[in-house]
């Protein structure tokens, strides 16, 4: 047993026997303990009497500093302990841009009002960003589609994200409630460039059906996407989750009847690596947030 607990049992009874038997010692193993720390301390904590103890100057200053040791320890231990039960902490979560955009707001409210004495972090970063940041340790999660041939990381399915095309409201396609890939195929391409995980998911896809695209624009940002969408310029294929949380003024989706068509979204973490106690409530809450979402999602 420490020794400052040891003397803090001495100072509140005034007895070295009866400290002795609330700290489970022997008379003179508990008074040794008491010289060493007054031996370290430079000074006598208790006058010894033939029936009586009482603390002197230096021992009743030095009640006051263990009495607030103590509590503090106490204070740091529940702190610990609420962490390692994953109510306090830091969470660091790297998300693809259209999760970041759609299915993570409301995942961290919740998540917030849950959990509202933990600290989150998101980095929104394009997908392979956002496994490396994994990778590194930079980041504790990443949602994002699930990446093929990755041996280094758990992917937990959470929900698929299909495709749709989007087309002016004057557009043919728009006219249909669902359209085909060789229907798609015919009309001039806006795409997103080749370094984006959904150009790879595209491409892939009309060359099922021996199609090979050539777009007329290729860009890096959705923004630009949808003004050259908007200014008839061409058609494109984003994931349902984005289009359901950006502005379509002008603009119509529709869903594309090949049922193949889809991204599925995973929570990923690296094996092998020690995870943040606060990390298991935000997965289990991923995975309730994911039912709610696919459900409205298959709705609309």
């Amino acid at each position: 047993m420490p020794q400052v607990e040891i003397f803090l049992a001495v100072a509140k009874t005034l007895s070295f026997s009866e400290a002795a038997r609330l700290c489970h010692l022997s008379q003179p193993a508990l008074s040794a303990n008491v010289k060493r720390l007054e031996e370290s301390l430079g000074a006598r904590l208790f006058d010894r009497h033939t029936r009586k103890v009482t603390l002197t100057a230096v021992g009743r200053e030095f009640l006051a500093i263990a009495t607030a040791m103590l509590d503090s320890m106490q204070l740091s231990l529940d702190r610990m302990h609420d962490f390692v039960a994953g109510k306090r902490g830091r969470l660091v979560i790297a998300a693809a841009p259209s999760m970041a955009a759609s299915f993570v707001p409301g995942l961290l409210a919740d998540y917030a009002r849950e959990h509202p004495d933990i600290e989150v972090a998101l980095r929104d970063e394009l997908s392979d960003l956002c496994l490396e940041m994994l990778r590194q340790g930079v980041a504790d999660v990443a949602l994002t589609a699930f990446e093929v041939g990755a041996k280094d990381l758990v992917q937990r399915e959470l929900f698929r994200d299909p495709l749709v095309v989007i087309c002016t409201e004057q557009h043919p396609l728009a006219r249909q409630s669902s359209v085909r890939w060789r229907d798609v195929h015919a009309y001039p391409h806006v795409m997103m460039n080749q370094t984006s995980n959904l150009r790879v998911l595209v491409d892939a896809e009309f060359a099922r059906y021996g199609l090979k695209l050539r777009p007329a624009f290729e860009v890096s940002q959705v923004g630009t996407l949808l003004g050259l969408i908007a200014a008839n310029l061409g058609v494109s294929e984003l994931p349902q989750s984005l289009v359901r949380n950006l502005g379509m003024t002008g603009l119509v989706h529709r869903r594309i009847g090949n049922a193949a068509a889809y991204r599925t979204i995973c929570a990923v973490t690296l094996k092998g690596r020690a995870q943040p106690p606060a990390l298991a409530p935000f997965l289990a809450l991923c995975r309730a947030h994911a039912a709610t979402w696919s459900s409205g999602a298959a709705k609309r």
